[in-house]
């Protein structure tokens, strides 16, 4: 199982919204830190979805919340054999409805995750992955930094 750091994420709302941005780091601690779970961890979707939901709620950043949350739940699901189906055109307004709590975010993971042949890669990889998927730039030096 790979999980993702507070770095991580960091690292990819940086990459999302173009600059650093201020964060309160107790609420991002509770959303990254969200991705483990108690007794038996091998629920990749449970996790992800439980990640997403908090980086959601959270808001830990000053801005990018929603994005980085759906970049960083894609990441931690690709990172584990998993992809999340979701279209570049339809990704705003799915992550709307998710923030305000028109449709649950565990649903959404676990009806739109489907099991990939082969995982893995770089955080950076993937995350670059995850934005050209979703049509979202690396909008920052960082998508050279290794």
């Amino acid at each position: 199982m790979r999980y993702l750091t507070v770095h991580d994420v960091i690292w990819i709302n940086t990459a999302v919204t173009g600059s650093p941005q201020r964060y309160q780091f107790d609420r991002l601690e509770n959303a990254v830190y969200s991705q483990y779970s108690y007794g038996d961890s091998r629920n990749v979707l449970t996790q992800a979805a439980r990640m997403f939901r908090r980086l959601l709620l959270d808001k830990p950043f000053e801005q990018g919340n929603e994005w980085t949350a759906l970049v960083a739940a894609m990441t931690f699901l690709r990172l584990n054999g998993y992809t999340l189906r979701i279209d570049a055109e339809e990704a705003q307004t799915v992550l709307s409805q998710l923030a305000d709590g028109r449709m649950s975010v565990r649903e959404f993971v676990l009806q739109r995750a489907q099991p990939l042949e082969e995982a893995g890669g770089s955080l950076r990889e993937v995350v670059t992955q995850v934005c050209q998927s979703l049509h979202l730039p690396i909008r920052t030096a960082l998508a050279g930094v290794h």
